[in-house]
């Protein structure tokens, strides 16, 4: 996988990385929860078909933070758009997913004639934190887990890092139903090695900006093929929020993955690379 680096449109360094190979674009906007790793089960199952373009967030991972402070939702559209522009791509098949998904409603309003089909997994069009676990938590709530993240989280990341080394980490998610553990769970644990070694406080930028977001106005307006998958097990994005999503976009389909949590595509790679080879045959994309 080639990796370069493409300045965006206020100076940031933004990591991109392509496959290069495939004759149908896809790019794949990626959760705060990690990186273009979290997508190998749907790179590995799709890469002699389709040419993956992804990117690291802006102040994430190996992306430059920006000097001019900007990171909300409409930035990282931009982002986007500039990588496009580079790379010289004029239409793709868009998959989000987490954050990606409210990236994709956001792109999609700037350049629908960009889009093949959009593929939407574990995510909502807008306000994840007033939807998160069935909207049990105040916005108060959020304001004091941000300031916690930022300054009070990163004592207890040394013992999470051994932990998480030891894949116990996952373990416990395992046995509390937030996490079901595949042939990916090596894949899973990078990512919580890799999330750890974030500066939380861009990361923290990032969070809240997504909870400000919201694109729900564009969900009638979508005119392109959409697949929209969900975990039933989901307490970040509740299925009740991605079935409400679908019902609003014309000819939407919708695929459920039974005991999925917000991480369906490491969980159970076969049951939503099925649901995505199936929708893209349908409609005649590969």
């Amino acid at each position: 996988m080639k990796e370069v680096k493409i300045k965006s449109w206020d100076g940031t360094n933004l990591t991109v990385y392509d496959t290069e190979t495939g004759s149908v674009n896809a790019v794949l906007s990626n959760g705060l929860g990690g990186d273009i790793r979290a997508w190998k089960p749907i790179i590995d199952h799709f890469k002699e078909k389709l040419r993956f373009i992804s990117w690291d967030y802006r102040g994430l991972y190996k992306s430059e933070k920006p000097k001019s402070g900007f990171y909300s939702i409409d930035h990282h559209a931009k982002d986007l758009e500039t990588i496009l522009e580079s790379l010289n791509i004029q239409k793709a098949v868009f998959f989000g997913w987490s954050m990606g998904v409210q990236v994709n409603f956001e792109f999609y309003k700037m350049h629908p004639e960009k889009f093949l089909a959009l593929i939407q997994i574990n995510g909502v069009s807008g306000k994840p934190f007033r939807k998160a676990f069935h909207g049990r938590f105040p916005d108060s709530f959020w304001k004091i887990f941000f300031l916690f993240m930022q300054d009070g989280m990163r004592c207890f990341f040394p013992m999470a890092r051994v932990l998480a080394k030891k894949s116990i980490l996952l373990k416990i998610a395992s046995r509390l139903g937030l996490f079901t553990l595949s042939e990916y769970k090596d894949v899973a644990k990078e990512l919580v090695l890799s999330w750890l070694s974030l500066d939380m406080k861009e990361y923290v930028k990032n969070f809240s900006e997504l909870g400000k977001h919201d694109r729900e106005d564009i969900l009638e307006k979508i005119q392109v093929p959409t697949l929209i998958i969900y975990g039933t097990r989901d307490l970040f994005t509740p299925a009740e929020f991605a079935i409400k999503m679908a019902e609003k976009i014309k000819n939407a389909e919708i695929f459920a993955v039974e005991n999925g949590s917000h991480y369906t595509p490491l969980e159970f790679p076969n049951k939503v690379n099925y649901a995505i080879e199936n929708f893209l045959r349908k409609n005649n994309i590969i």
